[in-house]
């Protein structure tokens, strides 16, 4: 797997020293020789590598991309019949790490003092700082439910060991949506910062602006299930300070074009020469009776030789030897993730696209429970701009969005369903999103386009079908189990549960079967 490695000693140091979740520093000891400081743009661009890394990378840490049935795969199929937490423990236990480890980074931008004339206005570096700590911090509290969230970032402050305690979901979700108020308020769009360290908009502090409005839309609608007006309200205030307009405000971290800094998914086939991925029937299925003009960005044509293209899924979640012997079958052809995923060595790592805006904006407009009055555009109108943004995104034109359009339901046609078709269309543009894929069925519970694995492994692990959740690591449990313990019978799913992957969140009100 490709790792992103620390550029920086200092900010390695630095990363380990304010670590979070339960970790114990009383062993460390303080280097009189090493920085007590590192810059913050160097800290930022490690954030946002690290960021990118943890996010995209390939198999042992993308359990996201199996669930939200993106991609699936034809040998070590355990991840996709939800045995990720037992049979990849060790991976649970990183990605909660490194999760953590970007979000101090990002804090010691917070608290970085007097730079402001170096890297431009200090409250712009702070505003940066704290929008990604907000995408990252709902990426964590969207996997695992109630997370170390409002001690998480004060470090070891009394020399002996750190162990955060745990916020619930609700209290989360309020906070993320105060916190990109006050960032998108502070921004001074008239100067830049942080520029040279940013990979993401090269300091343009209107795009980051952009950006955090439309992370607080995405957080609102998540929540809007449980609270439809305080949601309502909150997507308001983004429309009226402004999201993404465009495609050219997409917030995404690109790769390199050379080690280490590469494409997770393109250098496992490139350079490691692996071949484990195919694409998922489910995913492949609804697009191809759509004539989805990305199916061409998404997936590679599993016959290449033949006269037009083919799109061919596989089935999800099989165990490790039929799926072997379907997939080496010589007779059959499996499309594999395709040009836009694994195609070049620096495909950037989408944290979120523009379609998003204009699909909550739609679904914000055609829900009874829901009243935003900045949202005076045509929802139908909005539905068939955010698939027309997507298809542009990803192909590089509208070319075959038309054709797409004409072969949906519509918002006007008689029994169109926000939950249903808005919601598939939704999950398909945020393809390779894999928590957000996720989490757009969690909510939703669109029907007859996600598999369950043959044997049905979730209801005998958890009860459901699906998995709604991740399990806590392993790491919690022995490094901060007082605080974990507490955060299961108190918080997980509004009132406590169990911490296996069938509990539902505090925003996921009702589950169905995909079926």
């Amino acid at each position: 797997m490709t790792r992103v490695l620390r550029s920086l000693a200092v900010i390695s140091l630095l990363a380990v020293g304010l670590t979070v979740g339960g970790c114990d520093l009383s062993e460390l000891n303080e280097n009189p020789n090493a920085a007590t400081s590192a810059n913050p743009a160097e800290l930022l661009t490690n954030a946002q590598l690290d960021l990118a890394a943890t996010y995209w990378q390939d198999y042992p840490g993308g359990f996201w991309m199996r669930y939200s049935q993106y991609i699936t795969t034809n040998q070590y199929t355990d991840g996709d019949r939800f045995l990720y937490p037992s049979a990849r423990g060790g991976a649970n236990n990183a990605n909660f790490r490194d999760f953590y480890y970007v979000l101090n980074d990002l804090q010691e931008i917070v608290r970085a003092p007097g730079q402001a004339s170096i890297y431009g206005p200090e409250a712009n570096q702070v505003a940066i700082a704290k929008i990604l700590q907000a995408w990252t911090f709902h990426l964590l509290t969207d996997m695992y439910g109630p997370i170390p969230y409002t001690d998480a970032l004060q470090g070891d402050v009394t020399g002996g060991e750190f162990r955060p305690s745990y916020t619930s979901q609700e209290e989360i979700y309020t906070s993320l949506i105060d916190s990109l108020t006050a960032a998108s308020n502070m921004i001074q769009t008239g100067s830049s910062a942080l520029a040279d360290g940013d990979l993401m908009y090269g300091g343009d502090m209107s795009n980051w602006k952009a950006f955090a409005n439309a992370l607080k839309m995405r957080v609102a609608m998540r929540m809007s299930d449980q609270m439809p007006q305080a949601a309502a309200t909150a997507i308001d205030e983004a429309v009226q300070a402004g999201a993404f307009d465009g495609n050219d405000q997409n917030a995404v971290i690109p790769f390199g074009s050379s080690q280490p800094y590469t494409n997770p998914m393109w250098a496992q086939y490139e350079i490691e020469g692996r071949d484990d991925w195919a694409a998922p029937q489910g995913i492949a299925g609804v697009m191809n009776s759509s004539e989805d003009p990305r199916r061409s960005a998404y997936f590679s044509d599993a016959d290449a030789d033949s006269a037009g293209s083919q799109f061919n899924g596989f089935p999800y979640g099989l165990n490790q030897g039929p799926a072997q012997s379907l997939f080496t079958d010589p007779d059959l052809d499996f499309s594999r993730p395709g040009p836009r995923v694994r195609g070049s060595a620096s495909e950037p790592a989408i944290l979120m696209l523009y379609d998003e805006v204009l699909f909550i904006k739609a679904e914000a407009a055609l829900r009874s429970d829901m009243s935003v009055p900045s949202i005076t555009e045509d929802p139908e109108q909005l539905y068939q701009d955010a698939i027309t943004a997507s298809v542009e995104r990803w192909t590089g034109s509208d070319a075959g969005a038309s054709t797409l359009i004409g072969n949906l339901p519509m918002p006007g046609d008689s029994g169109f369903e926000v939950d249903q078709d808005l919601a598939v269309q939704k999950w398909i543009a945020q393809y390779m999103q894999g928590v957000q894929g996720w989490s757009t069925w969690r909510r939703t519970d669109f029907q007859g386009v996600l598999q369950i694995p043959p044997g049905n492994p979730g209801q005998d692990a958890f009860g459901r079908d699906i998995a709604v959740r991740m399990s806590y690591p392993t790491d919690e449990a022995t490094l901060n189990g007082e605080n974990l313990s507490a955060a299961v019978s108190n918080l997980l799913g509004g009132s406590g549960g169990e911490d296996d992957q069938g509990t539902l969140l505090w925003w996921d009100t009702e589950y169905q079967s995909p079926r």
